[in-house]
Parts: structure tokens; C-alpha cells; sequence
């Protein structure tokens, strides 16, 4: 079962960790600074907006684009690996605090990168850890215990086990300019967003790199001030292209068709990154032909069988991938995978993946692969 929502943080963690990463007055603009950006830019809007209003969804106009509202979604940390897996695969949500009722609080996050981890460990295609998982258990015992049954290892075991995602707060007053400047210095793509009530801070919901590319693609894209004009928010970097802000020529990390999709799960874990392409080599360059993302490892896990799709050629396993993404959208069209080009404007790109909620886009020229663009390239590019 769900942990029940609202669950408070223990004091002393939540004390020290706002203390540390948090001083809003530092963070919020001084009225001099308000005075010269004028309201109608998007540095006033990331000022102006709290992270509790946007996850409360007060801002009708951030889900336009296709924005879901923020539920306040966290997980009990005795659930089993499977079972996280499908929780955050039919909340359509890529990650969940974990809740320890036992320590009564949180005690990380699971997200997919955790369960890729999961899976090279279990497949020895990772080295051993040794940094302890648990006080009692450590990377070794997961894989001992999942080689009995893939299905009974509780999540509180597997949470952080990536190292890449950890559990950073903001207050709900706090702007969304503090939780952008959390995404780019902790390197992280949605923070907990704490309520203070009473003596005790409670969960109130996560804000994600996601949530905030919808808000600024309702604020500042073609479709922003369509119904109220004195809505729409102007932002002079989002006019420029993704080759004049230097996105273009990045290394992509890439796998041919014919490699599995294992071998492709390792290629994320190894250079940290959550989507790799699929790509044809040719005398070119690299044709793009599709991509795996950490989001496929729910295909993987929440279905018992499903660990034998690990040894699928990786292009086999991405159409078939959309085409069961095709009949869960209720037969919409989709298309293969989603790029933009070298001459495509920032802004356009944030609506491109506000719209199709992904969170990278790949840069091609014809058919060639040039680039790829996250939302962690994007984040710093709102602080400038």
C-alpha cells in the first residue's frame, strides 16, 4: 500500500536541511531588483510564483501544455520493487519519496534510475557498491536476496541505491526560482516541496523540472496569452536557437539496434545520463532511429515475466515500447521520437517537451544525430 500523504518529515532532518540549502530572503529579489525587471519578464514570474502554488495547481495556465497537477504521491518503504515500479508507472511519475513508518519519516527517494541500478546489480553488470544501502545490507545482500525472488526486495533497500537523486526540500512559500536553482546545484529533477504546519513540516507534493518547462511554455510560448494577454511573460533567451546558445555538438551517448536493451541500461547507468539513442552508423554520421529511456524499466519490472526483455534487441524493444505507449493513449498516433533542430528557438523546444512530457529532446539535422537537449541543460538557462 501507499504511504498515507501529508506524512511529516522528522524535525532535525528537515531543520537541518532547510537551514543548509534555504535562505529565501537571500534567494527572493530585493525591491530594487523588482523595480528594474519589469513585471511582464520570466524572471519576475520565478519570483512571484511560490513551488505551493504551482504543485496546488493554482496557475490554471501551466497545464496548457499538458502539465499534470502535483499529487502528493509518496511510497511505503516495505513495498516491493514490482510494486514501486507499477505505483510510479500508473502515476505516470517518474519518482516518490519513501516513507519508513518505523522511523516515521522519509528515508530517500525511488526513482528509475534506482531501479536500473537494481537490475544491473541483480545481472552483475555493475560493481560491487561499497557504500552500505541499508545499516544491515549493502548492494551484495539485494542481489542475494532479488536471485531468490526478483519480486520481494522492498523498495527501502533499492532508494538512492543510483546515488543520483537525492531527497532535497523546499518550503511551499519558497519561489520557483529557489527550486530551479536546487535542479541546477544539486544536479537533481524535482525537489520535496514542505508545508509547515504547526511545530512540523508535511509533504505536500513534488515539483519537477517538468512542471516548471509547462509553466514557462504557458507563460511564454506561442499559446501563452490566448485568454488573458497580461498572462503572457517575455523572456529574451527563449527567442534564441539552440545552436546560438551553444546546445548543439554535445557527445551522444548512443547504442546500435542490434545491442540489447541491457547493454543499453548499462550505457545510462555508466555516464549518468536517462535516455540513450539508437542510432545507425553510417559513413555520415549516426542515423537516429529511436531511444531508450529509464522510464522503459517499468516494462522490465512491473511484470514477472519481464526480465527476459532485457536481451531484446534495443530497436525491437522500443517499438514495441510505443506502439503499447500508442494503445495506452487510446490509439493516438505516436511518433517515434521526438527531436527538434539546431536552428529550433529554446522556447519552441520547452513546448515541444512540455507538450509530449518528456524530458529530452534529440537535435538532428536530416536524419543525422547532432545533439540531445534535457531539462537539466534548460533549468540553468532560466537563471540567466
Amino acid at each position: 500500500m501507499l504511504a498515507q500523504p501529508g506524512s511529516p518529515f522528522t524535525s532535525g532532518w528537515i531543520e537541518s536541511s532547510l537551514d543548509a540549502n534555504h535562505n529565501l530572503k537571500s534567494n527572493r529579489m530585493t525591491s530594487v531588483e523588482q523595480q528594474i525587471a519589469a513585471n511582464g519578464t520570466l524572471y519576475a514570474l520565478l519570483d512571484s510564483l511560490t513551488c505551493g502554488e504551482v504543485i496546488k495547481d493554482q496557475d490554471p495556465a501551466a497545464n496548457k501544455l499538458g502539465a499534470r497537477p502535483q499529487h502528493p504521491l509518496c511510497l511505503d518503504s516495505e513495498l516491493s520493487v514490482s510494486e514501486g515500479c507499477e505505483a510510479l508507472a500508473a502515476n505516470r511519475i517518474t519518482s516518490a519519496p519513501v516513507y519508513d513508518a518505523n522511523k516515521g519519516g522519509f528515508i530517500g527517494m525511488l526513482d528509475y534510475r534506482d531501479l536500473v541500478a537494481f537490475v544491473l546489480s541483480v545481472l552483475h553488470k555493475v560493481p560491487k557498491d561499497p557504500s552500505p544501502v541499508d545499516v544491515s545490507m549493502d548492494v551484495t545482500d539485494i542481489v542475494k536476496r532479488a536471485l531468490v525472488n526478483k519480486s520481494e526486495v522492498p523498495i527501502k533497500l533499492v532508494s538512492n541505491l543510483s546515488h543520483s537523486n537525492p531527497l532535497i526540500p523546499v518550503q511551499a512559500s519558497a519561489s520557483i526560482r529557489v527550486a530551479v536553482e536546487e535542479f541546477v546545484r544539486n544536479h537533481v529533477h524535482r525537489v520535496v516541496v514542505l508545508q509547515p504546519e504547526n511545530d512540523t513540516a508535511h509533504f505536500a507534493g513534488i515539483l519537477s523540472q517538468s512542471a516548471v518547462a509547462a509553466l514557462v511554455a504557458s507563460r511564454v510560448g506561442k499559446l501563452a496569452g490566448a485568454a488573458d494577454p497580461t498572462a503572457k511573460s517575455m523572456w529574451a533567451t527563449g527567442n534564441k536557437t539552440l545552436q546560438e546558445l551553444g546546445l548543439v555538438g554535445k557527445d551522444i551517448i548512443s547504442v546500435i539496434p542490434d545491442d540489447t536493451v541491457l547493454e543499453g541500461l548499462y550505457m545510462m547507468h555508466e555516464h549518468k545520463i536517462s535516455s540513450v539513442a539508437i542510432v545507425e552508423r553510417t559513413e555520415q554520421g549516426d542515423n537516429l532511429v529511436g531511444s531508450i529511456s529509464m522510464t522503459d524499466i517499468k516494462a522490465i519490472l512491473a511484470d514477472r515475466k519481464g526480465w527476459r526483455r532485457l536481451y531484446e534487441r534495443a530497436f525491437d524493444f522500443f517499438t514495441s515500447m510505443r506502439f503499447e505507449q500508442g494503445l495506452e493513449a487510446g490509439g493516438d498516433d505516436r511518433i517515434p521520437t521526438f527531436t527538434v533542430h539546431p536552428e529550433t528557438t529554446l522556447i519552441a523546444t520547452i513546448e515541444k517537451m512540455a507538450a509530449t512530457r518528456g524530458h529530452r529532446v534529440w537535435v538532428v539535422e536530416g536524419s543525422r544525430a547532432v545533439g540531445v537537449v534535457s531539462l537539466s541543460d534548460i533549468m540553468p538557462l532560466l537563471l540567466k
